[in-house]
């Protein structure tokens, strides 16, 4: 009988959530103090927020499982971006798993430090973005060419790109250097994020920085060079 108890609880949380993330996202006039334990517990893949802003004065901890005496993995600042992988009521609270946008480590951390993140154009992402699948399968917004070298101390030449655009500063471009060699570079906030695993590297051996409004990336021994326009549009 407790047990069942138990289950019909998590069962109300999960549904209150579910409500309350539907109600929040057809209010496009969403207040800025609105946080995750109040707003649902979906994943972006059933149609919650894409992202977390960390929403702690004194920064908000990273646990190693969804409870408050799990060990400690990090410390996340107030405003820390993060990958929404999902929450999910244990005991008393709301837990959501999370990942830094440049990082590996996932972890959790307690939905009352949470609130979804707004993009750099000010709106809310909500569902998953599928530039990803559409660059798989060459379905793009935008092509031509842009700066690069593949290996390192080479001049930098011209590498032809396409690119499919997602929402809030998501977008994945997909590089072809002149001998056929592709990388894909992944963006997400209006940052580049990572490149895929190929034989030169993981991917997440890199360096990213804007300069004069141009995006200067190095992935593995590979450096590009283009323009907010090329991946996000005008």
């Amino acid at each position: 009988m407790h047990r069942m108890i138990l289950r019909a609880v998590a069962a109300g949380i999960v549904v209150a959530g579910a409500f309350a993330l539907n109600a929040w996202a057809a209010d496009h006039s969403s207040k800025a103090d609105d946080t995750a334990a109040g707003l649902g517990i979906a994943a972006p893949e059933d149609g919650g927020p894409r992202r977390w802003q960390v929403t702690a004065d004194d920064g908000a901890e990273l646990r190693a499982s969804p409870a408050s005496d799990a060990p400690a993995i990090g410390v996340l600042a107030d405003g820390a971006i993060l990958a929404n992988l999902g929450c999910t009521p244990a005991g008393s609270q709301v837990w959501c798993k999370v990942r830094p946008l440049h990082g590996r480590t996932r972890g959790y951390v307690a939905a009352e430090f949470l609130r979804p993140a707004r993009g750099p154009d000010g709106s809310v992402p909500m569902g998953a973005d599928d530039s990803a699948e559409r660059a798989g399968r060459g379905d793009f917004d935008a092509s031509g060419t842009l700066s690069c070298a593949q290996v390192r101390g080479q001049p930098m030449g011209h590498c032809a790109f396409g690119v499919a655009r997602g929402t809030s500063g998501d977008a994945t471009l997909v590089v072809t250097f002149s001998n056929g060699f592709k990388r894909t570079l992944f963006f997400a906030h209006g940052r580049f994020i990572s490149a895929n695993a190929t034989m030169s590297g993981n991917g997440f051996d890199t360096d990213w920085r804007i300069e004069d409004g141009r995006h200067l990336i190095r992935v593995d021994g590979q450096r590009y060079a283009l323009s907010d326009a090329v991946v996000f549009g005008d």
